[in-house]
């Protein structure tokens, strides 16, 4: 070989390489791009383009690339969540009876007190419950609707219940449809599975109560007999769910 085709052969050679570094920098640069646009649309106030793409949006986003920020220093605690469970319970003379409302928050929280190196995530999942009621709808539209609801039903728009039926203005958007119907499924599952271990498989149907008790002012803190304001609302009667255990 000739030193002419020698330095004609290591050019082709330069050009090609160079061509496959430049194809990979825009392929990267295009994906790049690509995610963290979705990124600042999903998590942008809504607007008319998550109006129109947001199925599209928060298919693309979750699960894997769900935005979840705990950097900063979070507001303080104010208040304290759990929740209770009941039954209809099918008997064997063919009756059907309503079991009495049990608490299975406080168990789960035990045993995390007691697994204080590795946790079982199992006795997580109880406790997580008002955490999945409150995320799955927008909180600029909750503001909207909360607006314009009744002053009767304000409470009831405001805290997120999966099961309430009522037309909301604006409606539901599809991203929020998915996280209603996965919220009443984790929700579903987790009533199922602790109503079948207390009264075991002749249940016909699980209803959920939220109990959340709000702790005195820290300007009140020193008042004894001020001991904070409980509320509560019920979910609506589910049909179990099999629960592989």
């Amino acid at each position: 070989m000739t030193e002419d085709n020698e330095v004609r052969s290591l050019a082709n050679g330069s050009r090609g390489r160079r061509f496959a570094l430049s194809s990979v920098g825009l392929l990267v640069s295009g994906v790049l791009l690509f995610h963290f646009g979705m990124t600042a649309l999903h998590n942008s106030p809504f607007n008319p383009v998550r109006e129109r793409y947001d199925e599209q949006i928060h298919a693309y986003m979750s699960p894997y690339f769900q935005q979840d920020w705990h950097l900063f220093a979070p507001n303080p605690i104010a208040d304290d969540a759990g929740w209770l469970v009941r039954a209809q319970k099918r008997e064997p003379d063919g009756s059907v009876t309503t079991t009495d409302w049990v608490d299975v928050t406080s168990p789960h929280i035990a045993k995390l007190h007691r697994q204080r190196f590795w946790p079982s995530r199992v006795e997580r999942l109880a406790p997580s419950v008002r955490q999945q009621l409150e995320s799955w709808r927008d909180p600029q539209l909750d503001k909207l609707r909360l607006e314009n609801s009744p002053a009767d039903a304000g409470k009831s728009a405001d805290r997120g219940d999966p099961t309430d039926a009522r037309e909301l203005d604006p409606p539901l958007t599809p991203g929020e449809l998915i996280g209603r119907d996965n919220t009443l499924l984790y929700i579903r599952a987790l009533a199922s599975d602790e109503a079948t271990a207390l009264w075991g498989e002749r249940i016909s149907a699980v209803q959920v109560r939220v109990v959340t008790n709000e702790y005195p002012r820290f300007s009140e803190r020193k008042v004894r007999s001020n001991k904070g304001k409980i509320e509560y609302y019920d979910l609506a009667w589910m049909k179990p769910l099999k629960v592989a255990r």
